[in-house]
């Protein structure tokens, strides 16, 4: 059993259903910490910049604390970058869990503190779910520190495997760092991208700006999670899958798309900051030691 930590870095959730999720862990033996402003709401944020920051401070530096999972997602996490203590967060290193906006925060604490965190999952019910068994057994086992095996990927690559050290998130979030003192060095990376309710258009958009950025050419390859509900108002403007059809023969480096990670109810979790090699249509995702 452990203390898991609830931290709200972006916007506010609702009480009542991030109560679902805390009763569904504590049911299971697991302790559960509140950070101090949990439910603070301001404007489109979870409380103040400096409340947010506090809360984080305050559970990566208690020793009871096993791992932080966030409360959600929405906006907010990239306000905090510039206010953190990084020494703090690389002293103190446990488990942060997240996903979508939370990926702002987890490449800043990669790129800054070196903190391997995990993306995938957030604490509030998600398409109605408060978590898929396929969800729970993947941040089971990144908790754990045990490998985990993605297979059904797809990809014209039929070269030498591709390791490297994994990166990516919510597309729309790594662009708003992307350039910035809090990305991550992309070189021989394996960059993992996936978005929600965003117009091919503007998938397109974000691509044609990382490309613009040069990470493509530096990256080791590119892998495709999944783009949910990212349909055209126009129809004249095609689907999602035109938009990755086109970028999969544009981008020079390989290309897998077919990653079950997301914002859907089943999304596999993996670390940032971890180890994975791509080859014969898997990733293979090394266990993660905090210990080590």
């Amino acid at each position: 059993m452990m203390t898991i930590g609830v931290l709200a870095s972006s916007s506010a959730v609702s009480p009542e259903l991030l109560a679902q999720g805390i009763d569904y862990w504590e049911k299971r033996g697991n302790a559960v910490k509140k950070s101090p402003h949990l439910y603070a709401c301001r404007r489109f944020t979870a409380g103040t910049d400096e409340e947010r920051t506090e809360d984080l401070h305050a559970l990566f530096a208690d020793g009871e604390v096993d791992v932080i999972i966030e409360a959600g997602g929405g906006y907010g996490s990239s306000r905090l970058l510039k206010k953190i203590d990084y020494d703090l967060i690389a002293r103190c290193k446990k488990p942060l869990v997240g996903l979508s906006d939370t990926t702002a925060l987890q490449l800043a604490l990669l790129a800054k503190a070196g903190l391997t965190s995990f993306t995938g999952y957030v604490m509030k019910p998600r398409a109605g779910r408060i978590i898929s068994p396929y969800t729970e057994a993947s941040l089971s086992d990144c908790l754990a520190g045990r490998e985990q095996i993605v297979s059904g990927l797809e990809s014209g690559y039929s070269g030498k495997p591709v390791e490297g050290r994994l990166i990516g998130g919510c597309l729309s979030l790594i662009v708003s760092v992307a350039g910035t003192p809090y990305f991550p060095n992309p070189d021989g990376t394996i960059l993992i991208l996936e978005d929600v309710s965003e117009e091919p258009y503007v998938i397109d958009r974000m691509l044609t700006q990382l490309e613009n950025t040069g990470i493509f050419e530096r990256v080791a390859a590119v892998v495709f999670g999944v783009f949910s509900n990212c349909k055209a108002k126009d129809p004249q403007d095609g689907t999602i899958d035109d938009v990755l059809n086109e970028w999969k023969k544009r981008i020079r480096t390989p290309v897998f798309t077919g990653f079950p990670y997301g914002h859907q109810a089943e999304s596999l979790v993996w670390p940032i900051g971890g180890t994975g090699v791509l080859e014969a249509g898997k990733l293979t995702i090394k266990g993660v030691d905090f210990n080590g």
